[in-house]
């Protein structure tokens, strides 16, 4: 009986080390970067986290509030800014999420895309580019890639980051909405 007793114990002690590891890696390795995004972003919480906790090829960026007089351009720029920040690392794939619901999913060359040219592209261009390269959550093609005058492009693709901010955060967010 006794053996039993300890050998439970050890598999338990076992267990809470195995989660100790899976937690603190998360917090190192993408949740820190995650929360620094939005640090200096009044109203936008955000944290991040390997799927499931332990997959290291697809890490989840998922918004927890945007309140207040934050706006769906600090809330990509926070999203931005992470890629930013994990520039360095390759990845299968990112998930953005609104409380743990995956909304969207971004194949890992296109975020490491946005990651190496945040700091010296236009944001603007990055912002209306950004829906195109999304999938939806089966992974299907989330928004078209215009093509045709410069104009018609530009107004498809920012009606287009409008529905973005929609479908992620603004339908189950308490804000003002602010562009």
């Amino acid at each position: 009986m006794e053996k039993i007793t300890s050998k439970a114990a050890q598999i338990i002690g076992g267990l809470v080390v195995l989660g100790a590891v899976v937690v603190g890696l998360n917090w190192v390795r993408v949740a820190t970067p995650a929360q620094e995004s939005v640090k200096y972003r009044n109203g936008i919480s955000a944290i991040g986290y390997y799927r499931y906790g332990i997959v290291p090829g697809t890490i989840v960026y998922d918004l927890r509030s945007v309140e207040g007089e934050a706006s769906a351009a600090s809330v990509l720029g926070g999203f931005f800014e992470f890629a930013g920040a994990m520039k360095d690392r390759d990845f299968d794939e990112v998930l953005l999420a609104w409380r743990g619901d995956v909304r969207f999913r971004l194949p890992g060359l296109d975020f490491k895309e946005i990651g190496t040219s945040v700091a010296w592209e236009n944001p603007v261009y990055l912002l209306r580019t950004f829906p195109e390269r999304l999938k939806t959550p089966k992974g299907t093609p989330a928004f078209d890639v215009w093509t045709g005058g410069a104009l018609g492009v530009l107004s498809a693709q920012m009606d287009d980051v409008n529905s973005l901010a929609e479908t992620w955060f603004m339908r189950d967010a308490t804000i003002a909405i602010n562009y």
